[in-house]
């Protein structure tokens, strides 16, 4: 079954990318924090989007450090390819300096297999929980698209 990929803002995406939430320290190349409270809320292997409670400028060098299910710490150096700060309406507008006041895209710039194989590893154990759920369902005669 071919999936869709979806566009943002005129680049066009390779690769899956799985919903995965976990904390990220976003830090500049010489170790100054940048994103504060920041959080992976998906990650596949050309890079992730992250939350945070202040945007990152678009172009901008970042190493990025998160810890995967395994227990192993993720580390890549990557560049910002998109920012949004989130509006809040409460506020007319303005940030609360909650985590999720800012979205950015990041880039990985280490594309080595063995630099990403830990995300691989990470695709492939949920696209195995993915298809053994469906197996469930269909064995117990349950809505697959539930």
């Amino acid at each position: 079954m071919a999936r869709a990929i979806r566009r943002h803002r005129g680049t066009r995406r390779s690769g899956d990318r799985i919903a995965f939430h976990t904390g990220l320290q976003v830090t500049t190349e010489d170790g100054k924090p940048v994103a504060p409270l920041a959080r992976c809320t998906n990650i596949g292997l050309g890079g992730l989007r992250a939350s945070a409670a202040e945007g990152v400028t678009p172009g901008t060098i970042v190493r990025v450090a998160m810890r995967l299910p395994s227990g192993r710490v993720f580390e890549s150096l990557g560049r910002v390819a998109w920012s949004q700060m989130t509006l809040h309406p409460t506020l007319l507008g303005s940030p609360r300096g909650r985590d999720d006041d800012a979205k950015f895209g990041i880039a990985f710039a280490e594309v080595s297999t063995q630099a990403l194989l830990p995300i691989a590893r990470l695709l492939v154990a949920r696209d195995h929980e993915r298809r053994n759920a469906r197996r469930i369902r269909r064995l117990h005669g349950l809505p697959i698209h539930a």
